[in-house]
């Protein structure tokens, strides 16, 4: 019968507690990238909305009518999704200066914003033309 040597040794209790560290610094840091990652994609996903309904809104502005009666409004376009919050001003230019006029000489300024109330603060995005 072949003599059994007891020398061999196991893991000890160090190495088992450097082992699981380690697998915990990776798994934190892993987490809070994935985190991170989430957030970037929701702030990415608001700001295309926004754009999306500035661009879809002044497209209809354009397509419109010219409206020369006072107070010069402009409908707003339909199924603004809710957290949103789409404003239009028009300003009247006289195109000798480039200012402001208090008379509708044929061209407005036309000012859209969106605010995005999901965000803290609001997060507001500003499209500006011009409409004859």
């Amino acid at each position: 019968m072949p003599i059994l040597k007891r020398n061999k040794r196991g893991i000890t209790i160090a190495e088992v507690l450097v082992a699981l560290s380690i697998f915990a610094v990776v798994g934190v840091t892993f987490v809070s990238a994935l985190g991170t990652n989430f957030k970037v994609l929701i702030v990415a996903d608001q700001r295309t909305t926004a754009e999306s309904l500035a661009k879809t809104q002044m497209e209809a502005i354009n397509n419109a009518p010219y409206d020369s009666t006072a107070p010069y409004t402009y409908s707003k376009i339909s199924g603004i999704p809710a957290g949103y919050d789409v404003n239009i001003a028009v300003d009247l230019i006289n195109p000798e200066t480039g200012g402001v006029s208090a008379l509708d000489l044929g061209i407005q300024k036309v000012t859209v914003t969106v605010t995005c109330q999901q965000r803290v603060p609001p997060e507001v995005l500003v499209l500006e033309s011009y409409k004859r």
